[in-house]
């Protein structure tokens, strides 16, 4: 059903196409340019305005991908992204499908934000700067890399956790001003007489580890401001 004044008429909570969305506004601006013909420069700006807007595809910016073997990498234009699990991406932080959320601009910073799928999913995002792409950092300030990982709380609290096969480790991210760092040794000689294990260096950066019985691997988390 059509208004005699626009073409199109939209049914409330439906999206409208963004050709359709012009048209209505030419034709307001027709009727309003036929009774004021002393505002004729002024609708003729905002015939303008309205046609610019509607070719760069800004009124509707909501897409479902249904390409293969796509990079989240590559997202950088504004807009929301809908995978499903038969077109899962490259790069996705968790899971097998979910909704990416882009803004920013490539002059400064763009911002990746990631929903999962699940219900009470997780949430994560990143940033792109200088022709780089941030870690995925989730919304509970949880980073995982490898066999590395933290978590940063509201308080200014950090905990991480890793392993390693070497008696140094470098923390993932570095603290402040506190760090109680707490270890435990793989590695067992029984025809050892005398075994000893400890810090032989731990600072707000990284820590190191002296054994003079068999070292084979370490466990390590470290609490901290």
């Amino acid at each position: 059903m059509t208004n005699s004044m626009i073409p199109y008429s939209f049914i409330p909570g439906t999206k409208a196409k963004a050709g359709e969305v012009n048209a209505n506004f030419i034709a307001l601006a027709d009727v309003i340019d036929a009774n004021k013909a002393s505002a004729s420069s002024d609708i003729e700006d905002i015939k303008e305005i309205l046609n610019t807007k509607a070719d760069k595809t800004e009124l509707i910016n909501e897409h479902t991908v249904t390409e293969s073997d796509t990079d989240l990498n590559d997202y950088k234009t504004k807009g929301t992204y809908i995978f499903s699990a038969t077109y899962k991406p490259k790069n996705i932080p968790k899971g097998e499908a979910g909704m990416l959320l882009v803004t920013g601009d490539e002059k400064s910073t763009i911002k990746q934000i990631w929903f999962c799928e699940e219900e009470n999913s997780e949430i994560f995002n990143r940033n792109f700067s200088d022709n780089t792409w941030s870690d995925w950092l989730s919304n509970c300030g949880i980073i995982k890399k490898e066999n590395l990982g933290y978590l940063k709380l509201s308080n200014g609290l950090i905990i991480q956790w890793g392993g390693a096969t070497s008696s140094s480790v470098t923390y993932p991210i570095a603290y402040e001003t506190f760090v109680c760092p707490i270890f435990s040794k793989t590695g067992y000689n029984p025809t050892a007489e005398r075994s000893d294990t400890g810090f032989t260096r731990y600072s707000l950066t990284g820590l190191e580890v002296g054994s003079s019985g068999l070292f084979q691997s370490m466990n390590w988390i470290v609490i901290g401001y």
